[in-house]
């Protein structure tokens, strides 16, 4: 796997503001010239992160055993494993440095793997989670801090394929960002263009309708799951016209 660090790449730039060590000067870089731009941008990937394991929560109470995780990044700081460390998880991710990262520190683990893939173009996913499954399709599905990074069409299509995938009593949880105001898409693509990407805003009822055939069954602002109404103060919700919002969809 080669590893490019002449530029930034979104997930090593999250990691760093998780406060990880897997990340590079480019990455550090990049994210000091989106906080620049976006102030609030450590609280929204926190929120984003403690959403990922209140949804590891939910799913060991409700008895998962299979989850596979899209762009994953690294499974450290309070993922999926430590809240599930019985299930069988397939983790995966575009980037070269967490899934070298993410297989080390899987190494002792047989019931977890950590797989290479663009969850942009699925089928190579989708085969590798077919060997991993095997015949036991009902699958729990982590779709947090990738949607809002896809257009419609490919994120309809990655969601309908998971569809097809997985079967009746399968569930996926998935985060996204919704405008409050006309300005947020610039300013989210002027921070987001810094670590090489792209950001899709959308309203709840837009996504709703891409999540088909997927069942919408709470939806609510990421504060609102996490029980953190007064996370962000009156003057970096005022400066940040978006929120960050998470769902739980069922087959």
């Amino acid at each position: 796997m080669e590893i490019d660090i002449t530029k930034p790449h979104v997930g090593r730039v999250y990691d760093y503001v998780l406060g990880g060590h897997h990340n590079y000067d480019v990455d550090r870089r990049a994210a000091a010239a989106i906080m620049n731009l976006v102030p609030t941008y450590p609280k929204w990937a926190k929120l984003n992160r403690w959403f990922i394991q209140l949804v590891g929560q939910r799913w060991s109470e409700a008895g998962i055993t299979n989850v596979l995780d899209l762009a994953s990044g690294l499974p450290t700081q309070g993922h999926l494993n430590d809240y599930l460390p019985e299930a069988r998880i397939l983790f995966s991710d575009i980037d070269p440095v967490s899934v070298i990262y993410g297989e080390q520190l899987l190494a002792d683990k047989p019931n977890m793997r950590y797989v290479q893939a663009d969850v942009r173009e699925p089928s190579s996913l989708l085969a590798a989670a077919a060997q991993f499954f095997g015949a036991e399709r009902r699958v729990a599905v982590g779709c947090i801090g990738i949607a809002y990074m896809m257009d419609d069409e490919r994120l309809s299509d990655l969601l309908r394929r998971m569809h097809a995938f997985c079967a009746p009593g399968s569930v996926l949880a998935l985060s996204f960002i919704e405008a409050r105001a006309t300005s947020a898409a610039h300013q989210l693509n002027g921070a987001a263009a810094l670590a090489g990407v792209k950001v899709y805003p959308r309203t709840s009822e837009e996504l709703a309708a891409l999540m088909k055939p997927w069942k919408v069954r709470e939806c609510r602002p990421l504060v609102a799951w996490l029980d953190l109404d007064n996370f962000l103060t009156r003057e970096e919700y005022e400066s940040s016209p978006f929120d960050m919002l998470g769902l739980i969809a069922h087959h």
